[in-house]
């Protein structure tokens, strides 16, 4: 029996070739984004889910309120102490570790002298707590001791070939060596914890002992520190709260009652930390985009089933005395419907072929938009290919369920004597189908113009810096204050370099400490938390950063060096100046020691971390020795050839040292990546939907045209022209694209605003937005419905009516 509605299947699909190629091609399409879709979101809720005692691992954050900062801050960086504390003082606390990311480290083995981005130190039971497999080494003994590291197969294969590397040591920096105690599987690509190298917490205590650092004394001070806790099976993390609370009071608590800041410790499923990287309070909250992700998904594949609906249900007329004549000859219902319900999970199963191909050829451009490595048969994952399977099934039934029960319905007597009129209750529904169509198109439409205007805002918008032309050279591994300064010196030397500056600033990414800052000989509680900017006087000449009251730094004063601040004017807000900043005397307090200046400039507000986030109170200061960062200013030449010399420079002076640098533009850039993935995936959906909907309105125009075949052929007989019958053919169409707009626009406009709102630095939507968005697809859907109109209205008038 299968057989036969098979054949019959094919036959009717091969008569009508064009219906054919465009409801197969819609849902091809349709598929194939659900299937990328589907991989994307699934990689994304896999992060670190595959931990043995993952339900068990919590990651510890912070909720800090500085009283008068005018905001919460919310974060996963820990201070050093946190973690060995919480489990020696809460005894429900079964393991706690440390991971502290130090950024670009030099290792060197023989003359393989390497930068590594992905290095990290971690306290002992880390491969205890983590399940990543060692191939080389005992998980409770490779960090027991200091300066002991472990490679990930791939960092062994770079330094050591194929030789065994356990035992073997490594230089890092310009300082230390590690023993290599054991290889690890390289890391998957679904963790937030992906590191190439990492070493023993000791390692870096010991490391900071040396100049008289004690890292684990420092109970305020925050760095690139997060740190995990594992709890015993089936305990409720809330009980912890009151613990927490305590152990907050007991070891902060002094330091919070100074400065009069509130703050707390909460435990965070490690399960929501790819979603929630600053924690479940944070602002940031990927789960609302990986939930529209899946909407879209099902949009896209619902409009493509709307499609093959829309054209099965506009051809019943033609089908309709086919249906008559099967009834008359003793056609049972059951029989249509598996007839029709046949058609449409061939072309289903055709739209899973085509899918499949087209996500094999476009996947590489997906992973470069989206940043990962996913693939189709990359993984023998039962449920996903069961669940293709599924979906095959699902689209054939759901897109031929309407059209099977609608045309097996239809009474024989009316329809062999052509009585056939189709009810103005499928018409409705034809209609509804193709407005909803072109709501979805609209809404991603103007999604996709809002973020892109905003990336565009955030690129062009005034930093309070000229971020062009400069370039951020690493000192890592330079050893002593001496050379850093006789490399400046060399790089003014040179023709191309116009400034350069020396300083702990992370030019594009932002400060690297921050400490109290209050009025001079006022109580603590009066005080705040600001980014202290060490330097040498340089820095605003090479960067750009604008005064707007009193001087810069002046190395021929000696008190710039020691009794002098240049603030910024979040700081003097914070401080309570108004224009009178400029000679008021506050005190730089670290918690070990006091420096007192007088505020000699206020600096423009200038953006050194993400615009999304708003400006931080800024302390500047002279402060020349330690510096970790060179900044040029290039001139408007041929940089390449500058970069070349600038690196002759330093390899002159400091040849064991890889040269390392960045552009600042670059940095900035680098911090706006998921908006960029968001705005391009926004692009490719919405330009897929329009071409579903415009398939399917193609077909839908075809079909209504034949219908009215011979309508069209009186009117031009009457003297009709063609451009009044191909609009009278269209307007019906466009009126139900205008109805789809109208419903987009206020959608879209609501989800773009609460998607905004999470930046400090935002633009407003516009009335251009929506009037450009609806134009184009008004536009589009008119070139596509005239495709089919004006030919039907070229049609010879004689002809038309001989047909019928």
């Amino acid at each position: 029996m299968f057989r036969n509605y098979f054949k019959v299947a094919v036959r009717h699909l091969q008569r009508h070739k064009f219906i054919t190629v465009i409801n197969a091609t819609g849902l091809a399409v349709g598929m194939a984004c659900c299937m990328l879709i589907v991989l994307y979101v699934r990689d994304e809720l896999s992060f670190d889910r595959f931990h043995q005692q993952g339900n068990n691992i919590y990651r510890v954050t912070t909720t800090e309120n500085s009283v008068g900062a005018g905001h919460i801050d919310y974060g996963a960086a820990t201070p050093f102490p946190i973690g060995p504390n919480l489990k020696k003082d809460i005894s429900s606390i079964k393991e706690a570790v440390r991971v502290c990311m130090p950024g670009n480290t030099l290792y060197t083995v023989g003359d393989k002298k390497i930068w590594e981005e992905n290095t990290a130190f971690a306290d002992e039971g880390f491969f205890r707590m983590f399940s990543f497999p060692l191939l080389e080494g005992n998980p409770a003994t490779v960090f027991k001791e200091p300066y002991s590291i472990v490679l990930t197969e791939s960092a062994a294969r770079k330094y050591f070939g194929n030789e065994s590397p356990v035992g073997k040591l490594m230089k890092v920096g310009n300082g230390y060596s590690c023993t290599v105690t054991g290889v690890a599987k390289d890391m998957p690509s679904n963790t937030d914890l992906s590191f190439t190298m990492i070493m023993s917490f000791s390692t870096m205590i010991k490391e900071a002992l040396k100049v008289d650092n004690k890292l684990e004394e420092q109970w305020f001070m925050f760095s690139n520190n997060v740190t995990f806790v594992q709890l015993p099976d089936h305990t409720d993390p809330a009980k912890l709260n009151n613990e927490l609370k305590t152990f907050v009071s007991t070891h902060i608590g002094g330091i919070l009652r100074r400065h009069n800041i509130q703050f707390s410790l909460e435990l965070q499923p490690l399960k929501n930390a790819h979603l929630h990287p600053a924690g479940d309070k944070g602002p940031v909250d990927n789960t609302p985009l990986i939930w529209l992700y899946v909407a879209i998904a099902v949009f896209l594949i619902l409009i493509a089933c709307m499609n093959f609906m829309n054209l099965t249900t506009a051809r019943a007329h033609e089908r309709a005395k086919e249906v008559g004549l099967r009834k008359v000859l003793g056609a049972e219902r059951k029989s249509l419907i598996l007839q029709f319900l046949t058609e449409s999970l061939v072309i289903s199963v055709i739209s899973f072929l085509l899918a499949v191909l087209l996500v094999i050829g476009t996947m590489p451009l997906f992973n470069a938009i989206t940043g990962k490595t996913l693939s189709v048969f990359g993984a023998a994952d039962v449920v996903l290919y069961a669940g293709l399977l599924l979906l095959v099934l699902v689209v054939g039934l759901v897109a031929g369920s309407y059209p099977a029960l609608y045309l097996s319905g239809l009474i024989p007597v009316r329809v062999l004597k052509g009585n056939f009129i189709a009810s103005g209750t499928r018409v409705l529904v034809r209609r509804g189908l193709v407005v909803a169509q072109f709501a979805v198109a609209v809404a991603l439409i103007i999604a996709t113009v809002v973020v892109f205007s905003q990336l565009r805002y955030w690129q062009n918008k005034n930093l309070g810096f000229d971020k062009e032309h400069l370039v951020n050279v690493y000192l890592s591994g330079v050893d002593g204050d001496a050379k850093a300064a006789l490399l400046k010196s060399s790089f003014l030397a040179l023709s191309g370099v116009q400034q350069a500056s020396m300083h702990n600033l992370q030019m594009g990414s932002g400060v690297m400490s921050n400490n109290p800052v209050v009025k001079e000989g006022a109580d603590d509680k009066e005080g705040f938390v600001a980014g202290i900017v060490q330097s040498d006087f340089d820095l605003l000449k090479t960067t750009g950063i604008k005064l707007v009251a009193g001087r810069d730094f002046n190395p021929a004063l000696a008190t710039d060096s020691s009794d002098a601040f240049i603030i910024n004017q979040a700081a003097a807000r914070q401080l309570g100046f108004k224009d009178d900043a400029v000679g008021k005397r506050i005190e730089w307090r670290p918690g070990y020691m006091r420096r007192h200046g007088t505020v000699i400039g206020v600096v423009e507000d200038f953006n050194l971390r993400s615009l999304q986030v708003p400006v931080d109170p800024l302390i500047y200061m002279v402060k020349q020795d330690g510096a970790g960062i060179i900044t040029l200013r290039l001139g408007a030449g041929d940089q390449k050839v500058v970069l070349k010399k600038v690196e002759a420079a330093w390899n002159s002076i400091i040849p064991d040292v890889p040269f390392n640098y960045t552009f600042v533009e670059n940095d900035i850039q680098a911090q706006y990546v998921a908006e960029r993935m968001l705005g391009k995936l926004f692009g490719v959906f919405s330009g897929l939907a329009i071409f579903i909907a415009c398939m399917g309105l193609l077909g839908l125009s075809m079909l209504i045209s034949r219908q009215r075949t011979k309508e069209v052929g009186i009117r031009k007989v009457l003297g009709a022209s063609v451009a009044n019958i191909s609009l009278l053919l269209s307007k019906d169409f466009l009126k139900l694209v205008l109805i789809g707009i109208c419903i987009a626009s206020p959608l879209a406009w609501y989800g773009m605003e609460q998607w905004l709102k999470h930046f400090a630095f935002r633009i407003h939507m516009e009335w251009w937005v929506f009037a450009v968005t609806a134009a184009l697809v008004v536009m589009i859907a008119f070139c596509t419905v005239s495709l089919q109109t004006v030919r039907s209205a070229l049609m010879n008038p004689v002809k038309s009516l001989r047909s019928e």
